[in-house]
């Protein structure tokens, strides 16, 4: 049960930090610029979602590594 717990920590934190680097590299484009441009939408979105995705694997990896 704990290692779910782990991977969705993970998970959420992963996606925290995708944000936040989202954050950096699209601050000096405008809002209406983002809004519109289908390939930031998908190059950035996609980006966020690896990030949590290997923040679970890291929870993961983590629970196996230190608490089995």
């Amino acid at each position: 049960m704990s290692v779910y717990i782990f991977g969705l920590f993970g998970f959420v934190m992963g996606f925290g930090v995708g944000l936040g680097v989202i954050n950096v590299f699209l601050r000096h484009y405008s809002n209406e610029k983002i809004k519109n441009d289908k390939s930031l939408r998908w190059t950035y979105g996609l980006a966020v979602w690896v990030f949590a995705a290997l923040g679970a694997w890291l929870g993961i990896w983590l629970y196996h590594n230190s608490f089995i």
